[in-house]
């Protein structure tokens, strides 16, 4: 077995000209953008009334994606005091989900996003570099940028995206606050706790990684609850000014360009990346342990300072001053669920985001996945002629995304030097071998179009049906 200890070995660098003949997907009309509103409803579109349970970054997402695509969506809270109180501090948004904002025209300036330059992985006790990568041809290569958010700001455009008017759009998503919600039936019916029923067409579950709903899709004898792991992570932010200001901490922070660093040291690793356009560095410290009391609270617990500054002692001296300057540090359980489970879908409920596939922050693809999950829905409710035609769409969204969104879920458990662990696990969701190296890694993660994935499998299925509907039609005549 690979020792995750010693510097990881990457190939060459390859220019931009010999990755795009070596994959020639990545070339082409595979990244050509969509025109504006290209899944706006047609002429004759049969409009779905839709509930999304959870208005977080899965939840407005999708909204966005369901709106444009000509729906009538109403975001519900199963608790009115989880609205827009986005968790943690800092988000990636790679390649693969900042194509698909881009197409709903997320505006990225207003959410102050901040472009990635290069990361680094550094040995924690001595600050060797051990690897970098650098990323100015992201676009180049994946067709789209790797932006770095705030998560307050990535969630206030969201759900602006998602409840103002816009050009080509028959509705705009509400926000309902006034009840909570008690149940949900796989016919569509949501239950509020003031025992009125509603009846929709669709429920869209988006109600994260603690979901109380997800297991109305699986059976029984399948956990669709989190435990916890051995690890926990402290998080905070710090002003980069302040950094820059202290003769001990400035050389990690100067430089032209945006970079995301870990720090490891054995079962410890030091995560930081800036956010609000290089304004903030956002700081995740994981350590081993749990924290008591899992069932009761397991986010934005308050911590000691004394404990915190314990834990940073085995760092480097450079790193434990940064530490020191960290003001409200807040500490997380990290959880996981132990597999993933076997459907995303049931009668007129879908999973998306966390209810369906919660992931550890390893691969930075928590986010990307839920925003490639509500484009999926999106493109693949779109012109929908009938509402008989409901099924067979979310059949196509089951096949579209479980094999993705399970294969991400197993490799996010762990760090991309650690990935040798988990791939035994990973291989049934793969077709070829599981990508054990950074640029495997990043290929597999970022590549994706779902947006034109998702219409080439709905485009595909119309095919396949009328071919068996002509088949039929022709073995009808012979008789």
């Amino acid at each position: 077995m690979e020792d995750s200890t010693k510097p990881i070995h990457c190939p060459p660098d390859e220019t931009v000209a010999s990755r795009l003949l070596r994959n020639g997907r990545y070339a082409g009309e595979y990244y050509k953008p969509f025109p504006p509103n290209h899944f706006a409803p047609k002429p004759g579109q049969q409009s779905l009334d839709i509930a999304i349970i959870g208005a977080g970054i899965a939840g407005l997402n999708a909204a966005v994606a369901l709106v444009q695509s000509g729906h009538n969506v109403e975001l519900k809270m199963f608790e009115r005091s989880k609205f827009a109180h986005e968790i943690g501090a800092a988000i990636h948004m790679c390649p693969n989900a900042t194509r698909i904002l881009s197409y709903y025209e997320f505006d990225f300036e207003a959410a102050r996003a901040t472009q990635l330059h290069q990361s680094s992985l550094l040995d924690a006790h001595t600050l060797e570099i051990l690897r970098i990568a650098r990323t100015p041809d992201t676009v180049r290569l994946y067709g789209a940028s790797y932006s770095l958010f705030h998560r307050v700001d990535l969630h206030q455009q969201l759900q602006k995206l998602a409840t103002e008017p816009r050009p080509n759009t028959k509705y705009v998503a509400k926000i309902n606050l006034s009840s909570e919600i008690l149940d949900i039936d796989l016919d569509g019916t949501v239950i509020l706790t003031s025992g009125e029923r509603m009846k929709k067409d669709l429920i869209v579950v988006a109600d994260g990684v603690r979901t109380k709903f997800a297991a109305k899709v699986v059976s029984d004898q399948i956990s669709t609850g989190v435990s916890p792991t051995e690890k926990v992570v402290y998080r905070f932010l710090i002003p980069t000014e302040r950094l820059l200001e202290d003769p001990r901490t400035r050389s990690l922070f100067e430089g032209e360009g945006f970079q995301a660093n870990i720090a490891r040291l054995d079962d410890r690793r030091l995560v930081w990346y800036p956010c609000r356009q290089g304004a903030l560095q956002n700081f995740g410290f994981f350590v081993p342990g749990k924290i008591q009391g899992y069932e009761q609270e397991v986010w934005n617990i308050p911590v000691d300072r004394e404990t915190f500054l314990k834990d940073c002692s085995p760092l480097h001296p450079i790193l434990q001053a940064v530490c020191s300057k960290a003001d409200d540090i807040k500490l997380f359980q990290l959880c996981m669920r132990k597999q993933p489970i076997p459907a995303l879908t049931k009668g007129s409920v879908v999973l998306i985001g966390d209810a369906a596939h919660p992931m550890l922050p390893h691969q930075g693809q928590g986010g990307a996945m839920a925003v490639e999950d509500g484009a999926a829905l999106g493109v693949l409710l779109s012109d929908l002629r009938s509402k008989k035609d409901v099924p067979r769409r979310l059949q196509l969204f089951q096949e579209l995304r479980f094999n993705r969104v399970s294969a991400v879920q197993i490799l996010s458990s762990v760090g991309q030097d650690e990935i040798h662990k988990v791939v035994k696990a990973a291989q049934p969701f793969f077709e070829g071998p599981v990508p054990t190296t950074v640029e495997g890694l990043n290929d597999y993660n970022y590549t994706p179009n779902i947006l034109r994935d998702a219409l080439e499998l709905l485009r595909q299925d119309r095919k396949d049906s009328l071919a068996k509907q002509e088949q039929k039609g022709y073995a009808s005549s012979r008789i």
